[in-house]
């Protein structure tokens, strides 16, 4: 599933090139990667994903909504239902595992996360309802593992690099209206991942003996601040430098305009670069033999030219894709309930 995705495609491509069979699920066929066979289903419709899924041994749960800023319902739907519907796709399909990817925000809470682990306890829900609808998704996922379906998941820190049409079109965007922000002074740690070093992973995932039944943080191995990191992003988005505010100050401006716009999520942007994280990836080091093999340095100059071929920043800006509303999820639930089969009746 989400083969359209930035993580999907780059998988697709992955897979198809070490010699598999590739199905990739998408939406629209129009966004479908080059080069894949994919077929069209929706996270509303499980018969469909099972009908695409026969025959398949692993499936690759790649989609879902990745932003904070849509609509607490959407995010139910999508990333809660919608992985329901897909583990009971599998099953009914046959599939013998499935590898869910989650994401290292199902922690996300208003302290440092340094060198946390997939034991740490966490006494507090996540801050937003993306964090908190990811965190349940990864639970149906897991709780669905057995003899007969086993299902791992992945928590990637904040994925980046060339083909990124999730997060790198919303910064840009963020930096044509007054400069990408960091909230504090850019001292803190700050978790990533490059796309070509998660995709390895997650091909893994799919065989590795341990992994069912099992989450693992996923992140590059290159410690870096949030100035560090974002600095060399602006630098090879063509971008100004990031802009820097206090910490306590962000916190509470974002908390004001919370009360203000319940649905909204400002505290946690100000909580996921204004905090220390620092992932402990030994587990999957472990397990699936992670050993991130793009360097910061190469994947920025990957990304510089990416960002030019596309035409430049503002380019890039206009990828950004509408906020998934309640009106779309209403539209998925309704073509939900029109495949709901008849009940059977005996005379």
């Amino acid at each position: 599933m989400g083969a359209s995705g930035f993580v999907g495609a780059a998988l697709c491509r992955e897979l198809n090139a070490r010699g598999h069979e590739v199905v990739g699920l998408v939406r629209d066929l129009d966004r479908a990667p080059s080069g894949i066979s994919c077929r069209v289903a929706e996270l509303g419709d499980p018969d469909a994903i099972a009908l695409a899924a026969e025959g398949c041994d692993v499936l690759f749960h790649c989609a879902g909504i990745a932003s904070a800023r849509a609509d607490r319902r959407a995010l139910e739907w999508v990333n809660v239902a919608g992985t329901e519907n897909v583990i009971n796709a599998a099953r009914a399909a046959g599939v013998k595992r499935v590898v869910h990817v989650s994401c290292a925000d199902v922690s996300l809470v208003n302290t440092d996360r340094i060198h946390w682990g997939e034991s740490r306890v966490i006494t507090q829900g996540p801050l937003d309802w993306h964090a908190r609808t990811k965190l349940l998704a990864e639970e149906v996922a897991l709780i669905a593992s057995d003899s007969r379906l086993e299902v791992t998941a992945l928590r990637p820190a904040w994925l980046w690099g060339a083909g990124d049409h999730t997060n790198l079109p919303w910064l840009c965007d963020e930096a044509s209206r007054g400069g990408v922000r960091l909230y504090g002074n850019g001292e803190n740690l700050f978790a990533a991942l490059h796309i070509d070093n998660f995709v390895p992973a997650l091909v893994a995932a799919a065989t590795a003996k341990n992994a069912p039944g099992h989450a693992y943080y996923v992140a590059d191995q290159e410690p870096l601040t949030a100035d560090e990191f974002f600095s060399q992003i602006c630098r090879a988005c063509g971008l100004s430098a990031p802009r820097r505010s206090m910490f306590l100050v962000s916190w509470f401006s974002a908390w004001l305009r919370e009360r203000a716009s319940p649905d909204a999520a400002f505290v946690s942007e100000v909580v996921r670069r204004g905090r220390g994280s620092l992932f402990d990836v030994q587990a999957a080091v472990r397990d699936l033999n992670f050993a991130p093999s793009v360097s910061v340095e190469a994947g920025m100059s990957g990304l510089a030219r990416w960002v030019e071929a596309q035409g430049g920043p503002a380019a890039v800006a206009k990828m950004c894709r509408a906020r998934v509303t309640q009106s779309s999820v209403d539209a998925q639930v309704r073509h939900a309930d029109e495949h709901v089969p008849e009940p059977s009746r005996t005379d």
